[in-house]
C-alpha cells in the first residue's frame, strides 16, 4: 500500500474541494455500499468514468487533475462516493471493486474519522483531507462511515 499525504497543489486541491463540496454539485442515492444485499448502509455516488467511457460532464474538472499524477495504464472506473454522518461507525460487507487483478486509488477530499478497514490486516486508514492512497484491489476491504462531519467525499478510481 501506498499513502501519500498532501498529493494535490493546495490551491488545486481547494478547488477541487470547493466543486464536490457545492450545494449544486450532484449525487445520486445508492441504498447499498457494495452488494446489493448488503443493508447496512448507503451513501450518495457520482460516476465519472465506467465501461469505457467519460459519463460526467465533470470528468474533466475534478479527475483529470487527481489521474495526471497517478501512473497507470488502463482506467477502468471513476466515482466520487459521499457518505453521510452516522451515529456509529458502521462497518459494511467486505468486498473488493473487481473479481480480477488491478489497484484502487483512493483520494480523501475532507478529514473525519471515517476510514477504510483492511480485513485482511485489520488496518484502518484514514480520511485525512488531500491524501490519496493506493492499494491492491483484491484486498477485500470496506468503507466505514464517519460520526464527526456531515460527508465524507472521496474519490474511488480503479485502474490497471
Amino acid at each position: 500500500m501506498k499513502i501519500i499525504k498532501d498529493f494535490l497543489d493546495k490551491d488545486l486541491f481547494n478547488n477541487l474541494q470547493s466543486i464536490v463540496f457545492s450545494e449544486n454539485f450532484p449525487y445520486y442515492y445508492r441504498g447499498f455500499i457494495s452488494d446489493p444485499s448488503d443493508k447496512s448502509d448507503f451513501f450518495f455516488e457520482h460516476i465519472l468514468y465506467k465501461e469505457k467511457q467519460q459519463v460526467s460532464s465533470h470528468f474533466d474538472d475534478v479527475l483529470m487533475p487527481l489521474i495526471g499524477n497517478i501512473q497507470y495504464n488502463y482506467l477502468l472506473r471513476a466515482k466520487i462516493n459521499c457518505y453521510t454522518i452516522k451515529k456509529k461507525h458502521i462497518h459494511t460487507e467486505m468486498h473488493r471493486d473487481f473479481p480480477f487483478l488491478h489497484q484502487v486509488a483512493l483520494f480523501s477530499f475532507n478529514t473525519c474519522n471515517g476510514y477504510t478497514y483492511f480485513e485482511d490486516t485489520k488496518e484502518k486508514i484514514e480520511s485525512l483531507a488531500n491524501q490519496l492512497i493506493i492499494f491492491d484491489g483484491n484486498r477485500n476491504h470496506c468503507s466505514v462511515a464517519q460520526t464527526d462531519t456531515n460527508l465524507r467525499i472521496n474519490v474511488n478510481i480503479n485502474i490497471l
